[in-house]
């Protein structure tokens, strides 16, 4: 800017100058997200930044700079007071050979809840009961992740095995039991409000192979869907008053939980990898799993936690993708007014460079932290 522009400003001098300044955030924008492959490489991401630009009146020289932000949505989960009731899916497969039955597998799944947030435990319980007369060869319990991306027409599924339990075989006449303890990592809430092309949700899944006729495999599946919010059910933590909520980011490939702070917003200049609320609490040591020997099926089953693998495991357990129909599953995403107390000391952690989404449906306004 000089004396002779045309255009409004003033003259800056030599020496070290600050203008500050204000403006506010559209009120419908989606929470910073990224998802990485399995080689490491970005697939989707949802990404904002400041940009600062400074040039004379003939445009002969100029000066940029560039800052990432992170837009974090709540999801408050008092919201939905019966994610905090527990449930329970039963399910049964009848075995035949040649019209001739071989009797039934039933599998039940049990969540003492289906609300956390991430620092929560999430307590699974599984009992198989074999009344066939056929073995039951192995039992997968697994925690997973799955991002839904649309690009018109095409849509593409991929999923991030966060936790895993194998158990071992059960034999006729013989049940199982599987009791563990899931430490919830740092993860986006479920869904993704305002972004049209990508979703995300939970799920807690149980398949069961057995025995079938001709040396061929049945398979039982049980499903159910888990929400992961930002901010806890009332009844959470109850027995834990030291619980303290920071902000960081989980690694798929490695396990680790990484913590934030505002110091490393600041002395960034390229892209911000994405962080979520975490309540640290003293982890609950996994609980061994139980198996009924009566039938002779042998010990119980095996845990995995991601943290806790060897390199190999965990090339193992990467993520995966494979294509899905055009109709995606949608979980939708709500706020409240309660979010912005709730997360309020987590907040101070990134200091100005958070940005969060207060109760639209109170205020209307976007106010960074």
């Amino acid at each position: 800017l000089d004396d002779n522009s045309e255009s409004p400003g003033f003259v800056i001098g030599p020496g070290f100058h600050q203008f500050p300044f204000q403006f506010q955030l559209p009120e419908q924008l989606p929470s910073s997200f990224e998802y990485y492959s399995e080689t490491g490489r970005i697939k989707a991401r949802v990404s904002f930044s400041v940009k600062a630009e400074v040039e004379n009146s003939r445009r002969t020289a100029s000066h940029s700079r560039e800052r990432p932000i992170l837009i974090i949505n709540f999801y408050d989960l008092n919201v939905h007071r019966h994610l905090i009731d527990r449930v329970c899916l039963k399910k049964e497969i009848a075995l035949a050979c040649l019209c001739i039955s071989k009797g039934r597998i039933v599998c039940e799944l049990s969540l003492s809840k289906t609300g956390y947030v991430p620092g929560e435990t999430m307590d699974i319980s599984v009992h198989l009961f074999n009344s066939s007369t056929s073995c039951v060869k192995s039992t997968h319990i697994t925690f997973q992740q799955r991002v839904f991306l649309s690009a018109g027409l095409h849509r593409k599924v991929a999923s991030a095995l966060i936790f895993s339990i194998s158990g071992q075989r059960v034999k006729p006449g013989a049940s199982g039991y599987y009791h563990d303890v899931i430490h919830i990592p740092p993860l986006p809430p479920s869904g993704m409000p305002h972004c049209e092309i990508i979703d995300i949700e939970y799920l807690v899944q149980v398949q069961i192979e057995a025995a079938g006729a001709f040396r061929q495999t049945q398979m039982l599946e049980l499903s159910l869907p888990v929400i992961i919010g930002n901010v806890p059910l009332r009844d959470s933590f109850i027995d834990n008053k030291q619980v303290v909520p920071c902000y960081a980011h989980f690694d798929f490939n490695t396990g680790d939980i990484v913590e934030h702070n505002a110091g490393d917003l600041e002395s960034a200049s390229g892209p911000v990898r994405p962080v979520y609320t975490y309540y640290k609490t003293e982890r609950k040591a996994l609980l061994g799993s139980a198996h009924d020997g009566s039938g002779g099926g042998g010990g119980g089953g095996r845990a995995d936690c991601l943290a806790d693998m060897s390199p190999e495991r965990r090339r193992l357990l990467k993520q995966r993708s494979c294509d899905v129909p055009q109709s995606a599953h949608s979980t939708t995403a709500s706020t409240a007014a309660a979010a912005a107390a709730a997360a309020a000391a987590a907040a101070a952690a990134i200091g100005r460079f958070a940005v969060s989404h207060n109760d639209l449906g109170r205020n209307g306004t976007i106010t960074a932290i």
